[in-house]
């Protein structure tokens, strides 16, 4: 019964992609994970009904229905716009009580948030990073693996740094075939400035969608990651919310 939050450092770091491979490297490891997208905007049109872009990813490695949002909108944007435009609005406490309930049906959930840290979830200011401290589950960020991603991952480590939020480890995501070189320094100086220990490198993929669908492909995304880390964090990790307060 466990809980991994996945963040980005921005909302294209690819935490989708991300919590697919995350969930089956776990499964590989006999943890049996399931993803979960709570919160989904941009909802587009499968079958006559809306459904959740990212769900449908999951699926594609999966073969078979996935966990659906507790809430999906159609705008793509941040989520409390998304939600004030059909005159809706995030129930907080609605989140975290599906997201306990599904850490008791699962050995264990791979929660993906949406966008970054500080994308709004209601009008009155609560942030993603809010619900991410309130969850207390351990935390992986998901960064890009080329040219500016210093900056934008130190910035996200030390805001979940200052708020107690207990990070598991870094995933860095190849998306643009950048330079082996400059993704090793990259990761090498982050580490060596924040301490955070790195889970491993997403390697570039040509067609993606054929990579999630295929077993083999998916494996070799993974095979080089530290399982450890995950373990570790997973087993002596902050409090997860299936501790009653």
């Amino acid at each position: 019964m466990s809980i991994l939050f996945i963040t980005g450092t921005d909302t294209d770091a690819g935490k989708t992609v991300a919590t697919v491979l995350l969930s089956d490297f776990l499964s590989t490891n006999g943890r049996n994970f399931v993803p979960f997208k709570p919160i989904q905007t941009g909802a587009v049109l499968r079958n006559d009904s809306f459904a959740a872009p990212d769900m449908m990813t999951y699926e594609l490695a999966s073969g078979k229905e996935q966990l659906s949002p507790d809430y999906l909108f159609t705008t793509p944007c941040s989520p409390h716009l998304a939600a004030s435009l059909e005159d809706a609005q995030i129930d907080i406490n609605r989140l975290t009580q599906t997201v306990k309930k599904l850490s008791e049906s699962y050995d264990g959930i791979v929660v993906e948030g949406a966008g970054g840290l500080y994308v709004p979830l209601t009008s009155e200011g609560y942030c993603m990073i809010d619900w991410m401290e309130e969850l207390m589950a351990p935390v992986v960020l998901v960064a890009r693996a080329g040219v500016g991603t210093i900056n934008h991952t130190l910035l996200s480590i030390e805001a979940m740094k200052a708020r107690g939020i207990r990070i598991a480890g870094l995933l860095f995501n190849d998306m643009a075939q950048y330079s082996p070189h400059i993704i090793k320094d990259n990761v090498e100086m982050i580490y060596k400035l924040s301490g955070v220990p790195v889970i491993g490198i997403i390697p570039y993929q040509k067609n993606i969608e054929e990579t999630l669908m295929d077993s083999e492909k998916r494996k070799k995304c993974y095979e080089e990651w530290n399982y450890t880390i995950l373990e570790e964090a997973l087993q002596s990790g902050s409090k997860s919310i299936t501790q009653e307060k």
